[in-house]
């Protein structure tokens, strides 16, 4: 038998499957090459519009004590007066008025560098723990489908402001895409804590502490979370009640020795960071600042859920199925089946109508308070979570999907014991391979893919938010554009100068340009803008093109 197997797995070996560990690198090292350009463009980045307005005190503060430390405490004081008097956003708000720029306009930067650290750290430490730590899954695996969905999020997002807005605007980017970065990582925290076989300490502090802030983000976020943390505590509170010692098929596990009180037990490790978020969120919701736009909602609760959901429909189903994000779904299923194969003896995914039907709604509830609020999801900072939360529910959706159609697939007829045996082998040979059907699917389609991103680029330079982000410092736009802030900055910083006349930029690049001052000096940003320089006024000086 020794020999049969040998030649058996000599046989497998030479089948042409790909490596899961070289595919994992593969992506992983596109991903660190995708995201250099965005860094670098990031540098020449520069304040606009809210960067003025919301760090306005913080400013004043650091320029009046120099001091660091007194500067970060007074952007903390700020977030509480924003909550007593404008939103609820007590952690947004305070992140907001603390803007690198606070401490000198060259510092700007740090606020994208930060904004794409924790999307990332956030996007693989919930992927991770979720696939590798929950599902029982190895690191090579997790890695790929990790890479492609941070690629999918992040290089594929919509064109126009949203890119703006997600990425490089300090006020739009920490206030939305931080926040679901940060999101991530506390539902992330939430796995560890509940897949683990004792409570981590240090892992339930942080979630709770976080789940607490992130209840005072933006209410897209915070909404989103609150769901999943009154879900968490439904459960909890049925499983309660059901005999807890019965060992019938749980919600969650396959396995009849897994019974509903594995499930209460993993729950119940995580009711009190759920706790804290949603206190977090219902004193952000009462907030005494909220009355100040209450009377300006746009439409009734009823009809911004409908309309959530015909959104929700319009653009995830149908507007952002572009044929880059299709192909790398398609370069997904196959790692995902794979995974599912792996998995289905633990797990028994039995209700897939209500998961996706979940993971719909949640995706539309991301919109339902601006929609309420204003009416509208026009907002590029909106539009940019909205994808990247509708995007990776997707892709839960169909990893979902894929695990039940591998718990439906049954093989009749008898099994001789060599064939078990050999199954066995094959089944421990390729746990660090793709089988060879898939390979040919994924190297097909990531040829597809190469091919068809060189086209689309040639085409349109910005197609990629990384093509775009060469672009426009290959051809000089991004230099160009810093360089004709500062030579503004050196009118704003003359103090011999009490009513500043600004050139209009010549440039606009497409990741970096948000909104800029107006030719009316009464306009609410000019008026910003010569309160932050200690101006009389602020006017825009057209320039003849």
């Amino acid at each position: 038998m020794t020999e049969d197997n040998a030649s058996y797995k000599k046989k497998l070996n030479i089948a042409g499957a790909i490596r899961l560990r070289n595919l994992r690198k593969i992506f992983f090292a596109i991903n660190v090459l995708a995201v250099i350009p965005m860094l670098v463009i990031a540098v020449y980045n520069v304040p606009s519009a809210d960067d003025f307005s919301m760090s306005f005190e913080v400013h004043e503060a650091f320029l009046g004590s120099g001091n660091v430390l007194y500067t970060i405490f007074y952007g903390i004081y700020m977030g509480i007066w924003y909550y007593m008097n404008w939103t609820g956003y007590f952690f947004s708000d305070m992140l907001t008025a603390l803007a690198p720029s606070v401490f000198g306009e060259r510092l700007y930067f740090l606020g994208s560098f930060a904004v794409l650290l924790i999307l990332a750290l956030g996007l693989w430490y919930f992927l991770r723990q979720l696939i590798s730590n929950a599902l029982r899954l190895g690191t090579d695996l997790t890695g790929c489908i990790t890479s492609l969905v941070f690629f999918l999020l992040v290089q594929c997002m919509p064109h126009g402001l949203a890119r703006v807005e997600s990425f490089y605007w300090y006020s739009g980017a920490i206030n939305y895409m931080f926040m679901f970065g940060m999101g991530l990582l506390w539902t992330g925290l939430l796995i560890r804590i509940a897949s683990s076989e004792e409570r981590p300490q240090l892992h339930f502090a942080c979630a709770c502490v976080l789940g607490f802030l992130l209840g005072g983000a933006n209410y897209m976020t915070a909404l989103s979370l609150a769901i999943l943390s009154f879900c968490i505590l439904l459960i909890s509170a049925i499983n309660m009640i059901m005999d807890k010692n019965t060992e019938s098929e749980s919600l969650l596990y396959k396995n009849p020795i897994v019974s509903a009180a594995k499930t209460l037990r993993a729950l119940s490790k995580v009711v009190t960071p759920s706790v804290f978020m949603i206190i977090g969120f219902v004193l952000s919701v009462i907030a005494p600042g909220n009355k100040n736009r209450a009377a300006q909602s746009a439409m009734s609760p009823v009809k911004a859920v409908l309309m959530s959901i015909y959104y929700t429909m319009e653009h995830m189903l149908g507007t952002w199925l572009s044929w880059p994000v299709i192909v790398l779904i398609i370069i997904m299923v196959p790692l995902m089946w794979k995974a599912a194969g792996r998995i289905k003896k633990y797990y028994s995914f039995g209700h897939p109508v209500l998961f996706t039907v979940f993971a719909f709604l949640l995706a539309a509830a991301n919109i339902t308070p601006p929609l309420y609020a204003t009416g509208n999801i026009e907002a590029g900072r909106i539009v940019g979570i909205f994808y990247m939360q509708s995007m990776l529910l997707l892709v839960l959706t169909i990893g979902y999907a894929c695990g039940w159609v591998r718990c439906q697939v049954s093989f009749s007829g008898k099994i001789t014991d060599e064939e078990k045996e050999k199954r066995k082998l094959a089944s421990i040979i390729y746990d660090g391979y793709v089988g060879k059907n898939a390979s040919r699917v994924i190297i097909i389609a990531c040829a597809l893919f190469v091919i068809g991103s060189g086209l689309s680029v040639k085409v349109d330079h910005h197609f990629y938010v990384t093509s775009s982000a060469i672009c426009d410092v290959v051809n000089g736009k991004a230099y160009k554009y810093n360089k004709e802030f500062y030579d503004r900055l050196s009118v704003l910083k003359d103090d011999n100068v009490s009513k500043a006349k600004l050139i209009e930029f010549s440039v606009k690049p497409e990741l970096l340009f948000f909104s800029d001052v107006t030719e009316d000096k009464k306009d609410w940003l000019n008026k910003a803008v010569a309160e932050y320089y200690h101006k009389k006024s602020v006017v825009l000086e057209k320039t003849d093109k």
